[in-house]
Protein backbone atom coordinates (compact mmCIF):
# COMPACT_ATOMS: atom_id res chain seq x y z
CA UNK A 1 0.00 0.00 0.00
CA UNK A 2 1.37 3.58 -0.25
CA UNK A 3 3.30 4.80 2.35
CA UNK A 4 1.27 6.67 4.32
CA UNK A 5 1.61 7.07 8.16
CA UNK A 6 0.30 8.37 11.07
CA UNK A 7 3.82 8.28 12.90
CA UNK A 8 6.87 11.12 13.18
CA UNK A 9 10.27 9.86 11.56
CA UNK A 10 13.60 11.43 11.17
CA UNK A 11 14.24 14.21 8.56
CA UNK A 12 15.37 12.78 5.18
CA UNK A 13 18.83 13.49 4.13
CA UNK A 14 18.92 17.15 2.07
CA UNK A 15 21.17 18.39 -0.33
CA UNK A 16 20.86 20.67 -2.60
CA UNK A 17 19.08 18.76 -5.52
CA UNK A 18 15.29 19.21 -5.09
CA UNK A 19 14.71 15.41 -7.23
CA UNK A 20 16.84 14.05 -4.59
CA UNK A 21 15.48 15.09 -1.25
CA UNK A 22 11.39 14.71 -2.30
CA UNK A 23 10.31 12.61 0.16
CA UNK A 24 8.70 9.02 -0.99
CA UNK A 25 6.74 8.54 2.13
CA UNK A 26 4.27 11.19 3.74
CA UNK A 27 3.98 11.05 7.66
CA UNK A 28 1.50 12.88 9.10
CA UNK A 29 1.99 13.57 12.79
CA UNK A 30 5.84 14.45 11.18
CA UNK A 31 6.88 18.40 12.00
CA UNK A 32 10.39 17.45 10.86
CA UNK A 33 11.91 20.47 8.41
CA UNK A 34 11.56 20.71 5.58
CA UNK A 35 8.75 17.74 4.22
CA UNK A 36 6.66 17.42 7.75
CA UNK A 37 7.00 20.91 8.68
CA UNK A 38 6.03 22.77 5.27
CA UNK A 39 2.94 19.96 4.75
CA UNK A 40 1.35 21.33 7.60
CA UNK A 41 2.04 24.86 7.04
CA UNK A 42 0.31 24.56 4.05
CA UNK A 43 -3.16 22.53 4.21
CA UNK A 44 -3.30 25.11 7.86
CA UNK A 45 -3.12 28.30 5.75
CA UNK A 46 -5.25 26.76 3.14
CA UNK A 47 -7.58 26.66 5.41
CA UNK A 48 -6.69 29.92 7.83
CA UNK A 49 -7.64 31.21 4.52
CA UNK A 50 -11.45 29.80 4.26
CA UNK A 51 -12.26 31.77 7.34
CA UNK A 52 -11.70 35.32 5.39
CA UNK A 53 -12.74 33.92 1.89
CA UNK A 54 -15.68 32.57 3.21
CA UNK A 55 -16.56 34.85 6.23
CA UNK A 56 -19.13 36.46 4.63
CA UNK A 57 -21.21 33.55 3.57
CA UNK A 58 -22.43 32.43 7.12
CA UNK A 59 -23.22 36.56 8.25
CA UNK A 60 -25.63 37.16 5.13
CA UNK A 61 -28.57 37.46 6.61
CA UNK A 62 -27.71 40.07 9.01
CA UNK A 63 -25.70 41.66 6.09
CA UNK A 64 -28.68 42.00 3.65
CA UNK A 65 -31.01 43.15 6.44
CA UNK A 66 -28.29 45.76 7.32
CA UNK A 67 -27.79 47.10 3.59
CA UNK A 68 -31.30 46.60 2.95
CA UNK A 69 -30.35 44.13 -0.23
CA UNK A 70 -32.30 41.79 -2.68
CA UNK A 71 -30.38 40.34 -5.59
CA UNK A 72 -27.26 42.49 -4.94
CA UNK A 73 -26.05 39.98 -1.97
CA UNK A 74 -26.09 36.56 -4.67
CA UNK A 75 -24.68 38.68 -6.76
CA UNK A 76 -21.60 39.69 -4.81
CA UNK A 77 -20.76 36.05 -5.07
CA UNK A 78 -19.80 36.36 -8.74
CA UNK A 79 -17.44 39.15 -7.74
CA UNK A 80 -15.76 36.44 -5.46
CA UNK A 81 -15.89 33.98 -7.81
CA UNK A 82 -14.22 36.35 -10.78
CA UNK A 83 -11.38 37.39 -8.20
CA UNK A 84 -10.81 33.58 -7.29
CA UNK A 85 -10.39 33.06 -11.55
CA UNK A 86 -7.75 36.16 -11.80
CA UNK A 87 -5.48 35.24 -8.60
CA UNK A 88 -5.77 31.70 -8.92
CA UNK A 89 -3.75 32.28 -12.26
CA UNK A 90 -1.75 35.14 -11.84
CA UNK A 91 -0.27 32.76 -8.28
CA UNK A 92 0.21 29.58 -10.65
CA UNK A 93 2.77 31.66 -12.65
CA UNK A 94 4.43 33.19 -9.33
CA UNK A 95 4.64 30.34 -7.86
CA UNK A 96 7.40 29.21 -10.65
CA UNK A 97 8.77 32.24 -10.69
CA UNK A 98 9.63 32.71 -7.27
CA UNK A 99 8.20 29.43 -5.00
CA UNK A 100 5.22 29.36 -3.31
CA UNK A 101 6.76 30.82 0.48
CA UNK A 102 6.13 34.30 -0.98
CA UNK A 103 2.83 33.67 -3.17
CA UNK A 104 0.98 32.38 -0.03
CA UNK A 105 1.88 34.91 2.10
CA UNK A 106 1.59 37.78 -0.01
CA UNK A 107 -2.17 36.47 -0.78
CA UNK A 108 -2.88 36.00 3.15
CA UNK A 109 -1.68 39.28 4.20
CA UNK A 110 -3.40 41.10 1.06
CA UNK A 111 -6.88 39.04 1.93
CA UNK A 112 -6.63 39.93 5.27
CA UNK A 113 -6.70 43.70 4.40
CA UNK A 114 -10.35 43.55 2.54
CA UNK A 115 -11.68 41.04 5.01
CA UNK A 116 -10.63 43.43 8.12
CA UNK A 117 -12.52 46.57 6.23
CA UNK A 118 -15.93 44.74 5.12
CA UNK A 119 -17.28 45.87 8.16
CA UNK A 120 -16.63 49.60 6.85
CA UNK A 121 -19.20 49.08 4.06
CA UNK A 122 -22.55 50.63 3.57
CA UNK A 123 -24.38 49.66 0.25
CA UNK A 124 -24.27 46.83 -2.51
CA UNK A 125 -21.70 48.57 -4.60
CA UNK A 126 -19.34 48.61 -1.25
CA UNK A 127 -19.82 44.53 -0.88
CA UNK A 128 -18.91 43.71 -4.63
CA UNK A 129 -16.00 45.67 -3.68
CA UNK A 130 -14.70 43.79 -0.50
CA UNK A 131 -15.98 40.12 -2.04
CA UNK A 132 -13.69 41.10 -5.40
CA UNK A 133 -11.00 41.36 -3.22
CA UNK A 134 -11.49 39.09 -0.46
CA UNK A 135 -11.51 36.76 -3.48
CA UNK A 136 -7.67 36.34 -3.40
CA UNK A 137 -7.81 34.55 -0.74
CA UNK A 138 -9.10 31.84 -2.55
CA UNK A 139 -5.99 31.92 -4.79
CA UNK A 140 -4.41 30.34 -1.61
CA UNK A 141 -5.09 26.92 -3.26
CA UNK A 142 -2.55 26.80 -6.04
CA UNK A 143 0.91 27.57 -3.44
CA UNK A 144 -1.02 25.06 -0.87
CA UNK A 145 -0.48 22.46 -3.83
CA UNK A 146 2.77 23.39 -5.32
CA UNK A 147 4.51 23.26 -1.64
CA UNK A 148 3.92 19.65 -1.73
CA UNK A 149 4.35 18.63 -4.83
CA UNK A 150 7.58 20.25 -4.62
CA UNK A 151 8.46 17.77 -1.72
CA UNK A 152 7.04 14.93 -2.70
CA UNK A 153 7.81 12.28 -5.28
CA UNK A 154 5.16 11.24 -7.63
CA UNK A 155 4.78 7.82 -5.86
CA UNK A 156 3.24 9.23 -2.87
CA UNK A 157 2.16 13.01 -4.35
CA UNK A 158 -1.36 12.24 -4.99
CA UNK A 159 -2.15 11.18 -1.12
CA UNK A 160 0.09 14.67 -0.19
CA UNK A 161 -1.86 17.37 -2.21
CA UNK A 162 -4.67 15.24 -1.07
CA UNK A 163 -4.28 15.71 2.26
CA UNK A 164 -3.14 18.80 2.30
CA UNK A 165 -5.80 20.03 0.38
CA UNK A 166 -8.81 18.20 1.76
CA UNK A 167 -7.27 19.28 5.50
CA UNK A 168 -7.14 23.27 4.06
CA UNK A 169 -10.79 22.36 2.76
CA UNK A 170 -12.14 22.09 6.43
CA UNK A 171 -11.62 25.71 6.46
CA UNK A 172 -14.78 25.78 4.86
CA UNK A 173 -17.20 23.86 7.01
CA UNK A 174 -15.22 25.25 10.01
CA UNK A 175 -16.22 29.07 8.87
CA UNK A 176 -20.09 28.15 9.13
CA UNK A 177 -19.60 27.16 12.71
CA UNK A 178 -16.90 29.36 13.51
CA UNK A 179 -18.33 32.75 11.97
CA UNK A 180 -21.76 32.61 13.81
CA UNK A 181 -20.35 31.42 17.03
CA UNK A 182 -18.35 34.77 16.80
CA UNK A 183 -21.66 36.99 15.87
CA UNK A 184 -23.59 35.24 18.54
CA UNK A 185 -20.79 35.83 20.91
CA UNK A 186 -20.12 39.74 20.24
CA UNK A 187 -23.87 40.07 19.73
CA UNK A 188 -24.54 38.87 22.97
CA UNK A 189 -22.13 41.95 24.46
CA UNK A 190 -23.03 44.45 21.84
CA UNK A 191 -26.49 43.98 21.45
CA UNK A 192 -26.46 45.26 17.90
CA UNK A 193 -26.27 43.06 14.86
CA UNK A 194 -25.48 45.08 12.66
CA UNK A 195 -22.66 46.24 14.65
CA UNK A 196 -21.99 42.46 15.50
CA UNK A 197 -21.64 40.88 11.90
CA UNK A 198 -19.25 44.13 11.11
CA UNK A 199 -16.66 43.90 14.00
CA UNK A 200 -16.56 40.12 13.76
CA UNK A 201 -15.08 40.02 10.32
CA UNK A 202 -11.87 41.44 12.21
CA UNK A 203 -11.79 37.70 13.40
CA UNK A 204 -10.65 36.03 10.50
CA UNK A 205 -8.59 38.96 9.26
CA UNK A 206 -6.49 38.63 11.99
CA UNK A 207 -6.32 34.50 11.72
CA UNK A 208 -4.84 35.27 8.10
CA UNK A 209 -2.44 37.30 9.15
CA UNK A 210 -1.16 34.46 11.32
CA UNK A 211 -1.10 32.46 9.07
CA UNK A 212 0.69 34.47 6.51
CA UNK A 213 3.77 34.47 9.84
CA UNK A 214 3.36 31.02 10.18
CA UNK A 215 4.98 30.54 6.06
CA UNK A 216 7.40 33.48 6.95
CA UNK A 217 9.13 31.64 9.86
CA UNK A 218 7.92 27.79 9.19
CA UNK A 219 7.64 26.97 5.43
CA UNK A 220 10.25 26.07 2.90
CA UNK A 221 9.75 26.46 -0.82
CA UNK A 222 11.03 22.98 -1.78
CA UNK A 223 13.57 20.43 0.18
CA UNK A 224 16.27 22.84 -1.02
CA UNK A 225 15.03 25.72 1.26
CA UNK A 226 14.68 29.09 -0.76
CA UNK A 227 13.32 29.25 -4.34
CA UNK A 228 15.54 31.84 -5.88
CA UNK A 229 18.22 30.01 -4.46
CA UNK A 230 17.99 26.73 -5.87
CA UNK A 231 19.84 25.45 -8.82
CA UNK A 232 19.11 27.22 -12.53
CA UNK A 233 19.16 24.19 -14.11
CA UNK A 234 16.27 21.34 -13.82
CA UNK A 235 16.50 18.15 -15.59
CA UNK A 236 13.25 19.25 -17.54
CA UNK A 237 14.33 22.88 -18.08
CA UNK A 238 13.58 26.10 -16.99
CA UNK A 239 11.34 26.25 -13.94
CA UNK A 240 10.83 30.08 -14.35
CA UNK A 241 9.36 29.13 -18.37
CA UNK A 242 5.74 30.57 -18.36
CA UNK A 243 4.80 28.92 -22.00
CA UNK A 244 2.90 25.42 -21.84
CA UNK A 245 4.04 22.99 -24.18
CA UNK A 246 1.08 22.75 -26.96
CA UNK A 247 0.70 18.88 -26.44
CA UNK A 248 0.52 19.62 -22.78
CA UNK A 249 -2.26 22.60 -23.60
CA UNK A 250 -4.02 19.76 -24.85
CA UNK A 251 -4.19 17.46 -21.70
CA UNK A 252 -4.55 20.70 -20.10
CA UNK A 253 -7.54 21.72 -22.28
CA UNK A 254 -9.02 18.65 -21.44
CA UNK A 255 -8.39 18.00 -17.82
CA UNK A 256 -9.89 21.72 -17.25
CA UNK A 257 -13.16 20.53 -18.86
CA UNK A 258 -13.08 17.47 -16.39
CA UNK A 259 -12.38 19.57 -13.08
CA UNK A 260 -14.33 22.37 -13.89
CA UNK A 261 -17.68 20.19 -14.24
CA UNK A 262 -15.85 17.96 -10.87
CA UNK A 263 -15.57 21.01 -9.02
CA UNK A 264 -18.99 22.07 -9.59
CA UNK A 265 -20.50 20.95 -6.14
CA UNK A 266 -17.13 21.30 -4.14
CA UNK A 267 -17.74 24.74 -3.56
CA UNK A 268 -17.91 24.15 0.08
CA UNK A 269 -19.33 27.67 1.30
CA UNK A 270 -21.89 27.80 -1.33
CA UNK A 271 -22.97 24.15 -0.99
CA UNK A 272 -22.78 24.57 2.56
CA UNK A 273 -25.20 27.71 2.26
CA UNK A 274 -27.55 25.40 0.00
CA UNK A 275 -28.08 22.43 2.52
CA UNK A 276 -28.92 25.50 5.25
CA UNK A 277 -31.28 27.06 3.12
CA UNK A 278 -32.75 23.37 1.93
CA UNK A 279 -32.95 22.07 5.82
CA UNK A 280 -33.84 24.96 7.39
CA UNK A 281 -37.66 25.68 5.86
CA UNK A 282 -38.11 21.62 4.63
CA UNK A 283 -37.06 20.06 8.59
CA UNK A 284 -38.10 23.40 10.82
CA UNK A 285 -34.40 24.41 12.03
CA UNK A 286 -33.05 27.04 13.16
CA UNK A 287 -30.44 28.85 11.21
CA UNK A 288 -28.02 27.84 13.58
CA UNK A 289 -28.65 24.38 13.29
CA UNK A 290 -28.83 24.29 9.52
CA UNK A 291 -25.88 25.92 9.13
CA UNK A 292 -23.90 23.11 11.65
CA UNK A 293 -25.89 20.62 9.23
CA UNK A 294 -24.64 21.75 6.02
CA UNK A 295 -21.31 21.99 7.71
CA UNK A 296 -21.12 18.42 7.42
CA UNK A 297 -19.93 18.43 3.87
CA UNK A 298 -16.98 20.84 4.37
CA UNK A 299 -16.10 18.70 7.12
CA UNK A 300 -15.97 15.54 5.25
CA UNK A 301 -12.94 17.01 3.87
CA UNK A 302 -10.95 15.59 7.02
CA UNK A 303 -10.78 11.90 5.48
CA UNK A 304 -12.74 12.30 1.89
CA UNK A 305 -9.64 14.26 -0.10
CA UNK A 306 -7.26 12.35 1.35
CA UNK A 307 -9.12 8.97 0.48
CA UNK A 308 -9.27 10.08 -3.26
CA UNK A 309 -5.73 10.78 -2.84
CA UNK A 310 -4.54 7.00 -1.53
CA UNK A 311 -6.35 5.08 -4.27
CA UNK A 312 -5.09 7.27 -6.75
CA UNK A 313 -1.36 6.79 -5.62
CA UNK A 314 -2.56 2.86 -5.39
CA UNK A 315 -4.03 2.49 -8.61
CA UNK A 316 -0.88 4.12 -9.84
CA UNK A 317 1.56 1.94 -8.44
CA UNK A 318 0.02 -1.24 -9.75
CA UNK A 319 -1.24 -0.10 -13.50
CA UNK A 320 0.20 3.19 -13.78
CA UNK A 321 -1.13 6.26 -15.00
CA UNK A 322 -4.63 4.30 -16.29
CA UNK A 323 -5.29 3.07 -12.50
CA UNK A 324 -5.46 7.07 -11.89
CA UNK A 325 -7.82 7.86 -14.45
CA UNK A 326 -9.87 5.00 -13.88
CA UNK A 327 -9.72 6.32 -9.80
CA UNK A 328 -11.02 9.17 -10.94
CA UNK A 329 -13.93 8.02 -13.38
CA UNK A 330 -15.17 5.80 -10.55
CA UNK A 331 -15.30 8.23 -7.65
CA UNK A 332 -16.93 10.73 -10.46
CA UNK A 333 -19.16 8.80 -11.40
CA UNK A 334 -20.55 7.80 -8.03
CA UNK A 335 -20.77 11.29 -7.37
CA UNK A 336 -22.94 12.46 -9.99
CA UNK A 337 -25.01 9.01 -9.40
CA UNK A 338 -25.20 10.30 -5.19
CA UNK A 339 -26.22 13.89 -6.30
CA UNK A 340 -29.21 12.62 -8.13
CA UNK A 341 -30.29 10.45 -5.26
CA UNK A 342 -30.31 13.20 -3.16
CA UNK A 343 -32.86 15.51 -5.29
CA UNK A 344 -35.01 12.63 -5.42
CA UNK A 345 -35.00 10.86 -1.65
CA UNK A 346 -33.79 13.83 0.85
CA UNK A 347 -37.49 13.61 1.71
CA UNK A 348 -36.25 13.63 5.45
CA UNK A 349 -33.82 14.68 7.53
CA UNK A 350 -32.02 11.32 7.89
CA UNK A 351 -32.26 10.66 4.74
CA UNK A 352 -30.87 13.78 3.49
CA UNK A 353 -28.13 13.63 6.20
CA UNK A 354 -27.36 10.37 5.21
CA UNK A 355 -27.04 10.96 1.43
CA UNK A 356 -25.31 13.89 1.75
CA UNK A 357 -22.58 12.25 3.23
CA UNK A 358 -22.45 9.67 0.58
CA UNK A 359 -22.53 12.07 -2.35
CA UNK A 360 -20.02 14.74 -0.21
CA UNK A 361 -17.54 11.15 0.24
CA UNK A 362 -17.09 11.32 -3.38
CA UNK A 363 -17.32 15.11 -4.29
CA UNK A 364 -14.05 15.56 -2.41
CA UNK A 365 -12.46 12.01 -3.34
CA UNK A 366 -12.40 13.41 -6.96
CA UNK A 367 -11.01 16.47 -5.57
CA UNK A 368 -8.39 14.17 -4.35
CA UNK A 369 -7.93 11.94 -6.88
CA UNK A 370 -7.04 14.78 -9.47
CA UNK A 371 -4.96 16.00 -7.12
CA UNK A 372 -2.70 12.96 -8.19
CA UNK A 373 -2.93 13.41 -11.99
CA UNK A 374 -2.29 17.25 -12.29
CA UNK A 375 1.61 17.30 -11.05
CA UNK A 376 2.32 14.91 -14.38
CA UNK A 377 0.97 17.31 -16.90
CA UNK A 378 3.86 20.01 -17.17
CA UNK A 379 6.02 19.57 -13.82
CA UNK A 380 8.71 22.43 -15.24
CA UNK A 381 5.43 24.95 -14.85
CA UNK A 382 3.39 22.96 -12.67
CA UNK A 383 2.15 26.14 -10.45
CA UNK A 384 0.63 27.56 -13.92
CA UNK A 385 -0.44 24.59 -14.12
CA UNK A 386 -2.12 23.99 -11.18
CA UNK A 387 -3.08 28.05 -11.57
CA UNK A 388 -4.92 27.07 -14.57
CA UNK A 389 -6.58 24.02 -13.07
CA UNK A 390 -8.09 25.72 -10.24
CA UNK A 391 -9.25 28.01 -12.20
CA UNK A 392 -11.42 25.85 -14.62
CA UNK A 393 -12.84 24.21 -10.89
CA UNK A 394 -13.51 28.12 -9.76
CA UNK A 395 -15.21 28.08 -13.20
CA UNK A 396 -16.96 25.23 -12.75
CA UNK A 397 -18.25 26.74 -9.19
CA UNK A 398 -19.74 29.48 -10.99
CA UNK A 399 -22.03 27.09 -13.14
CA UNK A 400 -22.77 25.56 -10.30
CA UNK A 401 -24.15 28.32 -8.69
CA UNK A 402 -26.21 29.50 -11.68
CA UNK A 403 -27.94 26.37 -11.74
CA UNK A 404 -29.19 26.70 -8.23
CA UNK A 405 -30.31 30.56 -8.76
CA UNK A 406 -32.24 29.26 -11.33
CA UNK A 407 -33.67 26.70 -9.23
CA UNK A 408 -33.38 28.67 -5.97
CA UNK A 409 -37.11 27.49 -5.22
CA UNK A 410 -36.87 23.94 -6.10
CA UNK A 411 -33.34 22.93 -4.98
CA UNK A 412 -33.57 18.95 -5.02
CA UNK A 413 -33.77 19.72 -8.88
CA UNK A 414 -30.32 22.07 -9.35
CA UNK A 415 -28.71 19.23 -7.45
CA UNK A 416 -30.62 16.71 -10.42
CA UNK A 417 -29.10 18.83 -12.76
CA UNK A 418 -25.91 19.15 -11.13
CA UNK A 419 -25.57 15.45 -10.84
CA UNK A 420 -26.87 14.37 -14.55
CA UNK A 421 -23.74 16.58 -15.55
CA UNK A 422 -21.40 15.11 -13.50
CA UNK A 423 -22.35 11.89 -14.50
CA UNK A 424 -21.83 12.50 -18.20
CA UNK A 425 -18.95 14.34 -17.61
CA UNK A 426 -17.00 11.16 -15.78
CA UNK A 427 -16.97 10.25 -19.09
CA UNK A 428 -14.53 12.50 -20.23
CA UNK A 429 -12.33 10.80 -18.19
CA UNK A 430 -11.37 8.27 -21.64
CA UNK A 431 -10.62 11.12 -23.36
CA UNK A 432 -7.46 12.20 -21.18
CA UNK A 433 -4.12 11.34 -22.21
CA UNK A 434 -0.90 12.21 -19.92
CA UNK A 435 2.08 11.98 -22.41
CA UNK A 436 4.95 9.45 -21.36
CA UNK A 437 2.69 7.90 -18.92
Amino acid sequence: MIDVKLKTSPPPTVDENDRKTKAKSLHLLSFSKPHGRTFHVAWFSFMIAFTGWYAIAPLKPYIKSDLKLTSEIATSDIFSGLATIIFRVVAGVSCDLVGPKRVITALLFAGAIPTALAGLINNADGLYAIRFFIGVLGATFVPCQFYTTQMYEKNVVGSANAFAGGWGNLGGGLTYILMPLVFDGINSSVGNTNASWRIAMIIPAGLCIIAGLLNIFFADDYPGGDWLKRSKTLENGNAGVVEIHEANEKKLDGYNVEHSEQDKPKKTGKLTELLSAFCNPNFGLKATNGNFIGAVFGLMNFFSRATGGILSDYANKKIGMRGRLLTQFLILLFEGIFLIIFGFNAETMTSAIVIMIFFSFFTQGGCGSSYGIAPYIDPPIYGTVAGLIGTGGTIGGIVFNSVFARYSTAIPQGFVITGIVVTCVSFTTFLLKVTDQ
